[in-house]
């Protein structure tokens, strides 16, 4: 189970919100991770991010680290992109840098995260036997991202789109 973290923590217009620690069934190459909340400037939630903390051929080639969703009446706000600069602290806890992942052809989500100036590392076939197998054709993009340090993601600012 991993240990305890501040439960709150902010960047821009959005706060994250600490909802739950998840232990999950290591077995199958799945990770424990931490399931934040994201809130608007109004406290409304407005989706999630999660940070997966582990080291498995599944979260290194297909999960990523970070996973977010931001439900679709709040998109186009960059409340992802300010929930990941919210998480970097907590990120960097464990690492200085992290893989994120990318379904291709999801374009909003690659924008976030060449956004953040990840790196893109290549792009990976997600494999039979993998729990996000589906039995279709799905790519995986990879990216590392080097986690800033030396800032105060809870009194930043960030740029709008």
């Amino acid at each position: 189970m991993l240990p305890d973290i501040p439960s709150s923590h902010s960047y821009g217009s959005v706060r994250i919100e600490l909802d739950r620690i998840v232990d999950v069934d290591e077995h199958r190459g799945l990770v424990p991770y931490y399931h934040f909340k994201v809130l608007d400037e109004s406290s409304r939630v407005v989706g999630h991010i999660n940070f997966r903390v582990g080291d498995t051929a599944h979260l290194r080639l297909i999960a990523g680290h970070v996973g977010y969703e931001i439900h679709s009446d709040f998109r186009g706000h960059s409340y992802s992109y300010d929930a990941c600069l919210a998480l970097s602290s907590v990120i960097r806890l464990w690492y200085m840098s992290v893989i994120l992942t990318v379904d291709r052809g999801n374009l909003a989500s690659e924008r976030i995260i060449q956004k953040l100036g990840a790196t893109f590392i290549d792009e990976v076939l997600v494999p039979p036997g993998d729990p996000a197998f589906t039995g279709v054709d799905r790519i995986k993009r990879r990216y590392e991202w080097i986690v800033p340090s030396g800032a105060n993601p809870s009194k930043g600012h960030a740029a709008r789109d």
